[in-house]
């Protein structure tokens, strides 16, 4: 049987891009830059536009969660379902850290968007996490 080079099916597959592996110690402290700092794990591997829209996302999600008087949980032993919220909070990285040493985000229980506002504050630090690993996985060379 004759093969017939089809012109059309040739040009529909995607060609070839060769990816770039940092070495593992490298993405770690690219990924553990990215925790500490919104969008500054992208920023690192050369993606700033990527890094800055993800910093912007995070930080406006962490001060609007603020302004709507939300609750930044600390690690409590207490009440043991609120080392969830505790996980999901410490993702946002340093404006967690800063947020809790200037006594910002004690919720207003009673304020009419508490809930939205711990709703916003968990957010965005689960959304860090999920930036990490996308910088991860560009970092590995898995991801273009």
């Amino acid at each position: 049987m004759e093969q017939v080079n089809n012109p059309v099916q040739s040009s529909t597959q995607p060609a070839a891009i060769e990816l770039k592996r940092m070495n593992m110690t490298a993405t770690l402290a690219i990924c553990s830059t990215g925790w500490l700092i919104p969008g500054l794990g992208h920023v690192l591997i050369g993606r700033w536009v990527r890094g800055a829209i993800f910093a912007a996302c995070v930080l406006l999600m962490f001060v609007l969660g603020l302004g709507m008087h939300g609750k930044l949980y600390d690690l409590e032993f207490d009440e043991p379902l609120h080392i969830f919220a505790f996980i999901a909070n410490i993702g946002t990285g340093m404006p967690y850290w800063i947020a809790e040493r200037l006594n910002f985000g004690l919720g207003t229980m009673t304020w009419p968007s508490y809930d939205y506002g711990t709703t916003y504050l968990w957010v965005c630090g689960l959304l860090n996490y999920l930036i990490v690993l996308d910088a991860f996985d560009i970092a590995q060379g898995r991801k273009p």
